[in-house]
C-alpha cells in the first residue's frame, strides 16, 4: 500500500489542490472537445483521465473530500462507470499515512505512543479509507484493530464540502446549486462520523440489538483503548466482501451472506429506527464460516416516526394502486408541493410512482433474485431517464425529505451488493402490518 508523509490541512493548501485538479479536469474536457471537431473524441478515455485526476486529489486530502468518492462509488447511475470503478478504491484501499506520521498523530490524540498502550502495534496500515486507517495491534493476547483518524479531517469538513461541490456537480452534470440541499445532510452525518466516541457507542449498541441475527458478527469495542480520534475493536479474521464476491463459487453461501445483509439492514430500519447508513462493500467482511461481519458504525441515521410511516407506506401495493392516497403521501414527503402547477404535479407524481414501483419490486414476492439482468437493466434505465430529464435538473426539482437521502443510499448500496452476490433472498414484509 502506497504511503503518504503528510496531509494538507489548511484551507489554503486544500483549496490550492482543488484548483489545480479543476484546471486539469477542465483541460481534459477542452482537449476532448477539440478532438470531437475532427471526429476523434473518446468519452471513455476522458472519463478515465478525469477519474484518475480526481481520485488522486481526494486520496491526498482524505476526510470529507475522499468520502465523496466513496459515496459516489455506490453505483446509482450518477457517474460514468470509469468513475465508479476508480472511486471504489476509496472503500478500503486509499493511500495510507506513513509510520512516523502515525506515531505523531497517535501521541497528539492519546498523549502516548502506540507501544505504551499496546503490547504490539504495527505502524504499517492494513487498511486505509476516507476518515481513518486501520492498524493491527495486540493487547493481553488479544488481536485488535486500531482505527486512527487522519489529522485535520473534522476541522476541514465544511470547507471541503464547499470546495468539492463544484467539482462533483461538473462530473454529475448538474448545477452546483443542485447539490446544496444534499450537502447539508451529508455534512451533518460526516461530523458525527468523525466522533469515534459516538461510533464506539453506536457499534456497542448495534452489537447488542442485533445479537439474535443469525450469521452476523459485529466486533467488540474497547472503550479503555479508544477516544475521540482513536478507536480500538477486536480483530476479526475474514476476507473483504469484495474478495468474497469474486472468489466464492458456492451460490448457496452467497445467498446466505445476502440474506444476512438484508436481515441486518431491515432489523435496524424497522425495529431500531436507526440504521447503518454506509453500506458499501468496504464496510463488510466474510469469515471462513460464511458469517457477515459489519464494520464502521460512524455513519448512522435515525428515522423520525412520522417520516418512517409515510416513507414505508408507499411500499404497499394498495397505496400504489390508489392515486389519491399515493399523491397525499408524496405531498407529506415533500415530493409534491401545494404550490406546484398542474404540469409539475403530474411530472413529479409520475416520476415518483415509476421509481417506487421498480424499487419496491423485491418486496412483492416471497423471494427475489437480485441477479436478474432484466430487473437491473430496468433499474439502471430508469436512473438514466431521470438523469437526462431536463425538468429534473431545475432548482425546483430538488424534492423529498432530507431524512430520505441516506435511506435511499442504503437501499441502493444493499441492492448493489445483492446484485454482485447474484443473491436470491427473502424480503420480510411484516413491517407493513404496522403502517396501514
Amino acid at each position: 500500500m502506497e504511503e503518504q508523509d503528510k496531509i494538507p490541512t489548511s484551507k489554503v493548501q486544500r483549496a490550492s489542490r482543488f484548483f489545480k485538479t479543476g484546471v486539469k479536469v477542465g483541460g481534459n474536457y477542452m482537449a476532448n472537445a477539440a478532438k470531437a471537431v475532427v471526429g476523434k473524441s473518446d468519452a471513455e478515455e476522458l472519463h478515465r483521465k478525469n477519474a484518475e485526476e480526481v481520485f488522486a486529489l481526494l486520496s491526498q486530502l482524505k476526510g470529507s473530500a475522499l468520502k465523496v468518492a466513496q459515496m459516489m462509488s455506490v453505483d446509482t447511475g450518477l457517474l460514468p462507470k470509469e468513475y465508479v470503478e476508480k472511486f471504489a478504491q476509496a472503500q478500503n484501499n486509499a493511500m495510507s499515512l506513513s509510520g512516523p506520521l502515525i506515531v505523531n498523530t497517535f501521541q497528539k490524540y492519546f498523549d502516548k505512543k502506540p507501544t505504551e498502550l499496546y503490547d504490539k502495534f504495527d505502524t504499517k496500515a492494513k487498511f486505509a479509507a476516507s476518515i481513518g486507517q486501520v492498524h493491527e495491534a495486540y493487547k493481553d493476547g488479544k488481536k485488535l484493530a486500531v482505527k486512527i483518524q487522519y489529522p485535520g479531517v473534522a476541522d476541514a469538513i465544511h470547507s471541503d464540502i464547499q470546495m468539492v461541490k463544484p467539482l462533483a456537480a461538473r462530473l454529475i452534470g448538474v448545477p452546483t446549486k443542485f447539490l446544496d440541499y444534499y450537502a447539508e445532510e451529508f455534512e451533518a452525518r460526516l461530523i458525527e462520523e468523525c466522533d469515534y466516541y459516538l461510533e464506539l457507542r453506536n457499534g456497542t449498541e448495534a452489537k447488542i440489538a442485533c445479537a439474535t441475527i443469525e450469521n452476523l458478527i459485529i466486533p467488540e469495542y474497547f472503550a479503555a483503548l479508544s477516544n475521540a480520534k482513536v478507536l480500538t475493536m477486536e480483530w476479526i479474521d475474514a476476507m473483504s466482501l469484495q474478495e468474497y464476491i469474486h472468489t466464492e463459487t458456492d451460490q448457496e453461501k452467497k445467498n446466505q451472506v445476502g440474506q444476512t445483509l438484508v436481515n441486518f439492514i431491515f432489523h435496524q430500519i424497522h425495529h431500531q429506527k436507526r440504521f447503518h447508513a454506509d453500506p458499501h462493500p468496504g464496510n463488510f467482511l466474510v469469515t471462513k464460516n460464511n458469517e457477515l461481519v459489519v464494520l464502521d458504525f460512524g455513519c448512522m441515521k435515525t428515522i423520525p416516526a412520522d417520516f418512517y410511516k409515510n416513507y414505508f407506506s408507499i411500499a404497499d401495493e394498495k397505496i400504489q394502486a390508489n392515486p389519491e392516497k399515493l399523491e397525499q403521501l408524496l405531498m407529506q414527503l415533500d415530493v409534491i408541493r401545494p404550490e406546484d402547477t398542474a404540469e409539475e404535479r403530474a411530472l413529479f407524481y409520475q416520476v415518483a410512482k415509476d421509481a417506487i414501483e421498480i424499487i419496491t419490486a423485491p418486496l412483492k414476492s416471497e423471494s427475489f433474485y437480485f441477479g436478474d439482468e432484466n430487473y437491473t437493466k430496468n433499474l439502471n434505465d430508469k436512473g438514466e431517464q431521470m438523469a437526462k430529464n431536463k425538468e429534473l435538473r431545475k432548482p425546483n426539482a430538488l424534492r423529498g425529505s432530507r431524512d430520505a437521502i441516506f435511506l435511499h443510499r442504503t437501499f441502493f448500496g444493499m441492492y448493489g451488493i445483492l446484485y454482485q452476490l447474484n443473491a436470491t433472498v427473502k424480503m420480510d414484509r411484516h413491517f407493513l402490518d404496522n403502517l396501514i
